[in-house]
């Protein structure tokens, strides 16, 4: 019986993601390719769910993000390249912006 147990819990972690751990992570990628310029993790929290702000947020504050990072330049980048965002929420959610950013 506890061997079924820990089997079903093993199984429910490899599927869903950790849940114990989630992470809100953002990239700026390129507008063609979504070749990643930067990362960062934004936050993360422990034993949350899907509906813990930091998950809910994840994708306004990526947005925040990158919109900062190209009116500062984008680093290396070229100038006058497009950037968009893409955030991943663990399990909760994630995607890549049709909103595009040009570098200053």
């Amino acid at each position: 019986m506890k061997l079924c147990l820990l089997l079903l819990l093993i199984f429910i972690i490899t599927i869903n993601g950790n849940p114990f751990n989630r992470e809100c992570k953002c990239k700026a990628v390129s507008n063609t390719v979504h070749f990643p310029f930067h990362s960062w993790e934004l936050s993360s929290c422990k034993l949350c769910s899907c509906k813990d702000a930091a998950m809910v947020n994840c994708e306004e504050a990526c947005r925040s993000m990158v919109e900062s990072y190209a009116r500062t330049g984008c680093g290396k980048v070229i100038k006058g390249s497009k950037v968009k965002y893409s955030w991943d929420a663990s399990s909760c959610s994630s995607g890549v912006s049709k909103l595009e950013y040009t570098c200053a």
